[in-house]
This record gives C-alpha cells, structure tokens and sequence, in this order.
C-alpha cells in the first residue's frame, strides 16, 4: 500500500507531500490543475521512464520519493531479499527515491541503496497497477490473461506440477541434443580415434613411464661413476697388497740382519709385521667387498640405449598430441570412450526417448486436467463480468475467454516436441458491443467502455492476487448520470481488499471517497514573471461536500447542490 509520496520540482508542482491511506483514494480538481502531474510523480517512482520535460523550473532537478507498507506483499518481499533491499530496521517498509537531472537519466535508492531503473521497474510491478483508457497493460495484456485465468480457478498447485514435468522433458531434451551432437562429432573422428587407438596402443605407454625411464638413466649414468671409482680404487688397493707383499719378503730376507744388528729395535720390527699382515688381510677382504660390488652392478639390467629410443618415442608422441606424457594413456581411454559412445548412443538415446515419453504422458495429464478446469472458470469469470458490466450499464456487452489449443488427441508418440509450459491453453479476452462480432477489447470499446471494462474485470478477480494498489485514470470519460454512481459503488466494493486511487470529475465518484485529495492550480505573480503551482489538500467531509457541489455546479455552488453533494456521499 501506498503510504506517502513526496514531489519536488516535477512540472509545476515545486513541493508536496502527501500522506494516502487505505480504501478508496479520490482526486479531483479542475482541469489543467495538476491531477495528470501527480500521477507522472508516481510513475517515476515506480520505474516509468523519465524525461528533462518533467523537471521544474526550481532547479535543474527534480526529485520523487515514495513510501510503501509492503507487510502483506509477499512478491515484492522477495524482490528485495533476492537483491538484498530488505531495511534491517523496518522489513515492512518500502522506501523508493529517485532524481532526475537535466540530460533526462536518473538515480534511483530504494532503501537508501543505488539501484538500476529496469530493478525498480520490477519492483514497481508488485507495488501499483495504473489503468488508464489507453492503458496496455495489466488486465488488457493479453499476455498475462492465461495467468489471471489460472489465479481465478486457483490453478496454482496444477500449473506448479505442469512446470516440473515441462523443465523435465526440457532437461531430458537438453540431454538428448547433447548426446546427438557428441555422437556426430564422434562419426566424424571416428578413423582418426582408431588410428589413435592403433598407434598409442602399439607403444604401450604406460602412466608415468617416462619419468622411470628418466629415473633408470640417471641411474645408468651413476652406475658409470661408480663402477669407474671402484675399479679404480681396485687398482690402487691391489696395487699397494702387492707393495706390501714386497715388504714382508724383504722382512724375511733380512731377518738375520734385525737379530744381529737391531736387536735394541726388534720389538718395533716385530709390531711392523704384524701391522702387515693385519693390513695384508684386510686390503685383501676389501678387494673382494669390491669385486662383488662391481659383479652386482654389472649383473643389473639397463639398456641405455633402449632406454633413449622410448623416451624419443615418448616425448614425440607427447609433442604430437600437445599433451604431457603422463597424459598420452588417457588419450587412449578419450579416443575409446568415444568409440564406445558411437556404439551406446542410441541405447542411451532410446532409454531417454522412453523416459521422455514417460513425462510427456505425465504433462499430458496435467494439462488435460488443467485444460478442462480453465474452460469451466472461463465461464464463471465471462459471468461475472458481464454482470459486473450489466451493473456498470453496459448490459449489452458480452465478455468471453478465447482459447487457441493444441491437438490434445494428437499422436504425441510421432510429436514429442508438442509441450509448452503453459499447457495446451492459449486464452486472450474477448468482448462483443451490441451483438457484433467478438474481438480484442481495445479494438472495440470507446474510452469510458474500457475504463468500465478494466473495472468489471478487477472486480469480477477481486478474490486474485492483485497488486496492493490500483489507480483508475479518468475511468469516468464517457459516462454520467447513474453509470458514474454504479462506477463509483464498484471502485467502494474493490476498496474493501485493495488501495484504490481514482483521479475523476464525476461527482458520483468522488461522492464514495475514503480519502479526498483536492487538486489546484494558483497563480503566483513577482516583478519578473508569472508562475503556476499545484496545491494539494485532504478534504473533510464538510470542505469534500463543498468540492462535489462545485462538481456538480460550477464555481457557484448552490444550496440545492450542497444538499445533493450530501445526499451522494451518504447513498
């Protein structure tokens, strides 16, 4: 519901403020005086387009908040919580600013947040619904007919399961595309993947090959190093026993010599030959740890050649597939598994098209279903409108639901591609004036015939969501006399649930107002220029019956006029 709104400078209003309450919200005044304005005020702050031409004379600017109580206004709640707009403060309220500037492009907050026109353009379609004579939207969108129908037979848990079997069959089809596409393309590299296969299979490379060939060439060439440091210290070992065999000779030799000459030194003789012949055994086991040694590495396995050959095939065929060699292995599993597509693509595809069948028997149903009870509700709604239209003294106009279907009975085993989230139904409403023939409701009525129409369709769906606040612009052009009266009973009815807002100069109308708004223009004059600003009061029931006498006579107001100007409002 709207709960304020607050202009400055747009046209020639230079400032107001006005606080709306529940029911039926009437504005008056003569014309000219600024009604049209107010109405463009509220547009902007529910996402209409903007232009400089709005902006007043004031200021380079113009700017328009507006105030919301959105406690029951599930749709616009969630909106906000999906763009994090929700006031922490007050969750209940809806505050909208925008400001436009002089190149006609504007800021918008909600909530005291930057958002984008097209944002609250959405946000502004959960909040007012304005219907004008030349109003092409709401009620007279054809496109949003079926939804009306479907809130009006409270369809909701029906269209709820027709929408998952439709996203099913889409995902299903979704699925079947891609697996059609895959098997294409698979086709058409199909002797290419085999000679992959061939080639890859034929070098048998398997995972992480080429880093153990590395790793057993680096082994070869440590095997080089150590074999050459053995033998060498083989050499050197085998080189000094035989020195040292020598020596222990020469000791023998000379023994004769050490007993009669260097008796005083024997025991050092002594201790050298035995130092020797530890020393001789022990050189004597090292070269045979060591000849073991080189044995045991001569014994083990490594082609260094071999070894070269497969790691140049490796890293050709790496270089070859533009892949790592790690890599090369799975290109064989790749190359396989689409091969292997090539050959499961239709089981799959048959298993798919029997699940799509499934669903679409499932969606058939629903529709079905679905079908029959829009065709019964489109009776009760074309009643109650035409009721609605007898009331409003259009007795003579016939309203009717259209529907373009599909083949229901069709083959739908040879037409799979038969489903539409909306069911079989296409609906769009219908009239027909004076016993003419049906057609599109803009095409055949006059102004005040379609302000009446869009009345008796809000109200013959007053029980259907709607949106919390409903403007009628000029819906007494036309019409007088009793027919304004029965207008202005039906706007009552529907303020009951909803915040109306009627901009009219019919008497009868503004006789039923909750809620009163005088709308006039005054002329202010200085040394330099004249200038026209909007004044916007409430009315009490005293100043209200004052306005609908003026309505009714003219600038003088009689007697007899106050006394009729009561009579409306208490009727």
């Amino acid at each position: 519901m709207l709960n304020s709104l607050t202009i400055n400078n747009i046209v020639i209003i230079s400032q107001a403020q006005i606080e709306f309450k529940s029911g039926l919200c009437v504005l008056t005044g003569e014309t000219g005086s600024g009604k049209s304005i107010l109405l463009d005020a509220l547009g902007l702050a529910i996402g209409f387009r903007s232009t400089s031409r709005l902006i007043g004379s004031d200021s380079n600017k113009a700017e328009v908040s507006a105030e919301f109580d959105i406690s029951n206004n599930n749709q616009c709640q969630k909106i906000l919580n999906d763009n994090s707009l929700i006031d922490g403060e007050n969750a209940n309220i809806l505050r909208i600013r925008r400001i436009i500037l002089e190149n006609s492009t504007s800021k918008v907050f909600v909530n005291d947040q930057a958002i984008g026109v097209s944002l609250l353009s959405k946000i502004g379609e959960t909040l007012v619904e304005i219907n004008g004579q030349h109003d092409q939207h709401g009620l007279l969108n054809a496109s949003s007919h079926l939804l009306m129908l479907d809130e009006f037979a409270n369809n909701s848990q029906l269209v709820e399961k027709l929408k998952k079997q439709y996203q099913e069959l889409k995902k299903i089809d979704q699925e079947i595309s891609q697996i059609n596409n895959k098997t294409l393309q698979a086709n058409r590299e199909k002797d290419y993947l085999e000679h992959i296969i061939n080639e890859l299979s034929e070098t048998n490379i398997k995972e992480n090959e080429e880093q153990q060939l590395i790793a057993n060439k680096e082994k070869i060439l440590a095997q080089e190093k150590i074999l050459n440091f053995l033998n060498d210290l083989k050499q050197n070992l085998s080189e000094a026993l035989g020195y040292l065999i020598l020596s222990q000779k020469i000791f023998l030799k000379n023994q004769n010599i050490i007993d009669n000459h260097l008796l005083d030194q024997i025991e050092k003789f002594i201790k050298f030959n035995e130092d020797s012949e530890n020393n001789l055994n022990n050189i004597e086991q090292f070269i045979t740890f060591i000849n073991n040694l080189i044995r045991s590495l001569n014994q083990q396995n490594f082609d260094r050649e071999t070894i070269e050959e497969r790691l140049f095939i490796i890293k050709n065929l790496a270089r070859k597939f533009n892949v790592h060699s790690n890599e090369l292995y799975k290109i064989i599993e790749d190359a396989k598994n689409k091969i292997n597509l090539i050959e499961d693509s239709q089981k799959i595809l048959n298993n798919l098209q029997k699940q799509k069948l499934d669903h679409l028997k499932h969606y058939r149903q629903i529709a079905e279903e679905l079908s029959n009870k829009r065709q019964k509700s489109a009776k009760i709604l074309s009643k109650k409108v035409e009721e609605e239209l007898q009331f409003l003294k259009m007795a003579e106009t016939k309203f009717k639901v259209e529907f373009i279907n599909f083949e229901k009975n069709s083959n739908f085993e040879k037409n799979l591609e038969e489903y539409n989230i909306n069911g079989f139904d296409r609906v769009r409403f219908l009239a027909s004036t004076n016993n003419n023939d049906f057609d599109e409701i803009t095409k055949i009525a006059s102004g005040g015939e379609l302000s009446r129409f869009m009345l008796a369709l809000k109200v013959a769906l007053i029980d259907v969501k709607s949106t919390p606040t409903i403007i009628f612009d000029e819906i007494d052009t036309g019409i007088s006399g009793s027919t304004a009266q029965a207008v202005g009973k039906r706007l009552k009815t529907l303020a009951r649930n909803l915040q109306i807002l009627v901009v009219t100069h019919q008497a009868q109308i503004a006789s039923k107002a909750d809620t009163h708004f005088k709308i006039s223009k005054n002329l202010t004059l200085n040394s330099s220029n004249k200038k026209f600003q909007t004044i916007i009061e409430i009315l009490n029931n005293t100043q209200s019956d004052q306005e609908i006498a003026r309505m009714l006579s003219g600038e003088e107001i009689s007697d007899e006029a106050m006394l009729v100007a009561k009579n409306l409002r208490n009727s």
